[in-house]
């Protein structure tokens, strides 16, 4: 007789443990395909920002200046 200590009681926690771990690391898999650097959402909003602020530059709305200046802060 091993006074409580057989396989069972001890496994379970491990077993716990073992699936905690698999779920930690299958949402940060999810996490890391949506939140990618340099994913195409990222670039694609720069671009419509970019085209935006060429058009209202291009109706008159802003001036070379401010036009200029947006561009240096969007990067």
């Amino acid at each position: 007789m091993m006074y409580g200590w057989d396989y069972s009681s001890v496994g379970g926690w491990w077993m716990l443990l073992a699936m905690a771990i698999v779920a930690v690391a299958a949402v940060a898999c999810v996490w890391l395909i949506v939140h990618r650097p340099g994913s195409t959402t990222e670039r694609s909003s720069r671009s419509a920002a970019d085209e935006l602020l060429r058009e209202r530059f291009a109706r008159g709305e802003i001036s070379r200046e401010e036009f200029e200046e947006a561009r240096r802060v969007l990067g």
